[in-house]
């Protein structure tokens, strides 16, 4: 689909870490279990970085991480505070800094606007804006004290361009955008940076990962056959080479604040902005009658 969101047991911890890893940069990255977050774990590690590997179920992480003496897996829960403040005094007390976050966590709410319940609309902003925000909350008093940092927020460019049975979930992603423009404000001045990552999408699970609405209502089936043709059109973005350029900017002295994920998704965003101006000219005389 257009979107993305984005297992075992806890590494084994020794009593002190090695020398080379307290050297090393350091990556929290949250929603590791599955896609964008379990791939990008891989990346960092190819690159030297120590990597603190979070999820609300750690034994769903992949095996391989277990081997990886510079990955830390732990629990983490964007929407339940006690757990990010754990996993984030246990990443500092392990390697002794954060230098790098990457929010990954997040999931789809399928369904018409009218099918999706009151506590699913919830459900979907307190996972992909507010857990997202409250991971950001945990970790900057850290980067302020240290005057570096980098914070990477995984959005979509359905952020851009909604789509029908999706409006709710390309609205969290939209706000995602904007938080992040802002808040790259408000801490680019303190030595941080901010990234939005925009994929397009990725052939992982985040269909079957995604809710459906709590009711169904027929009239809205010619919207989710026009969604059905837009996926089965949909050209894929590579997931490994995209999480590759996701690492290869985390940490650079002036990463981009936003990096587009596939060129087609690109371009799908730069037809909806020619429509957005064209149907602004269109109406500009009216506009002009308010002033």
């Amino acid at each position: 689909m257009l979107y993305n969101i984005c297992c075992f047991r806890l590494v084994r911890l020794e009593a002190a870490p090695p020398r080379e890893s307290i050297m090393s940069k350091t990556v929290l990255i949250t929603g590791a279990a599955t896609g964008m977050g379990e791939a990008i774990t891989f990346e960092y590690v190819k690159r030297g970085w120590n990597v603190v590997a979070t999820m609300r179920d750690t034994a769903k992480a992949n095996p391989a991480f277990a081997d990886l003496g510079n990955v830390l897996v732990t629990r983490l829960d964007v929407t339940d505070r006690a757990s990010i403040e754990r996993a984030v005094s246990e990443a500092i007390d392990r390697f002794g800094a954060i230098d790098a976050l990457v929010n990954a966590a997040g999931y789809g709410q399928i369904g018409a606007v009218e099918e999706v319940s009151a506590d699913q609309l919830r459900d979907q902003f307190e996972t992909n804006v507010v857990g997202l925000v409250q991971v950001i909350q945990a970790v900057l008093p850290h980067m302020r004290g240290r005057g570096f940092g980098h914070i990477l927020n995984i959005g979509s460019m359905g952020g851009h361009v909604s789509l029908p049975t999706m409006a709710l979930y390309c609205a969290s992603k939209s706000a995602v955008q904007n938080l992040t423009e802002g808040l790259a404000k408000e801490v680019g001045p303190l030595g941080i940076h901010v990234t939005l990552v925009e994929p397009a999408g990725f052939n992982t699970r985040f269909a079957t990962n995604s809710n459906l609405p709590a009711s169904s209502i027929p009239a809205y089936a010619p919207a989710y056959a026009t969604m059905a043709e837009f996926d089965k059109q949909a050209v894929r973005g590579d997931l490994v080479k995209s999480m590759a350029a996701v690492a290869d900017i985390t940490g650079i002295d002036r990463p981009p604040l936003h990096l587009a994920l596939a060129t087609a998704g690109l371009e799908m965003v730069r037809g909806r902005f020619a429509e957005l101006m064209d149907e602004y000219a269109r109406w500009e005389p009216v506009t002009a009658g308010t002033d």
